[in-house]
């Protein structure tokens, strides 16, 4: 039986970090398309942006806390299996190896390496058969940092990318795909609008332009839909040519 390239965005999805950038531009894109959409983020309070999007459930949540993340998933399971999650928590780290302390250098590295195992030990009780896992990884863990991040910003979405892989072999008996997206410089908060910056970071890119936080949507809807049905353990990257130095 042939299956259309949206049938599976029909499920339920969770997006982790879903009030803002990329998190934003993923919770938008499925949330016409998804038999319902929760957003887990960090404010006490739901974000402005979610406004214009009424049917999207919200709840508070830090990846860095395990047992509260458990019980954010517990609750949106209440309604059902989840077939599709998006973790889009993460930090940059500006700072060089000569010059990070200990305590930023395990913040990045709890936050966006942690924050994605928290998040998949939490998801997994309530995981729909043949459910869909997308991290975020970064150009950066291709170039070691050097866009918006050093190299523990670097290093630590490079576990991302291995963690990714790891993953999808251990729950590929589950039929769950493990799957991530490495973007380059994107028009979100986290590259900023200083001029020379976005000059800087387009002058990087092949196609002479930033990504925008769809163009990063778009990709993670692929993964998560039928049409990428048989990949797993991939990273797809999207950042026009960034990592070819």
């Amino acid at each position: 039986m042939t299956t259309t390239a949206e049938e599976l965005l029909h499920r339920s999805s969770v997006i982790v970090g879903g009030g803002s950038g990329i998190g934003l531009a993923v919770t938008r894109a499925v949330a016409d398309k998804s038999k319902s959409v929760s957003v887990i983020d960090l404010g006490s309070e739901r974000p402005a942006a979610l406004t214009e999007l009424p049917g999207v459930s919200y709840l508070q949540g830090d990846v860095v806390d395990a047992d509260g993340l458990a019980r954010s998933f517990e609750t949106i399971a209440e309604e059902g299996p989840i077939g599709n999650i998006f973790v889009s928590a993460g930090i940059t780290l500006p700072v060089s190896i000569v010059d990070v302390n200990t305590a930023e250098a395990q913040r990045c590295l709890m936050i966006n390496l942690m924050g994605s195992i928290n998040t998949i030990k939490a998801a997994l009780p309530h995981l729909a058969d043949d459910a869909s896992i997308v991290l975020c990884a970064s150009v950066a863990a291709y170039t070691g940092g050097g866009f918006v991040g050093g190299s523990i910003y670097g290093a630590s979405k490079g576990g991302v990318i291995s963690l990714t892989r790891g993953a999808a072999r251990e729950l590929a008996p589950r039929r769950v795909r493990v799957n991530c997206v490495a973007p380059g410089p994107t028009t979100t908060g986290m590259v900023g609008d200083d001029p020379a910056v976005v000059e800087r970071m387009t002058n990087t890119t092949l196609l002479e332009r930033l990504a925008s936080p769809d163009d990063i949507a778009n990709g993670v809807l692929f993964l998560w839909s039928s049409a990428g049905s048989y990949l797993t353990g991939a990273t797809l990257d999207i950042n026009g040519g960034s990592h070819l130095g």
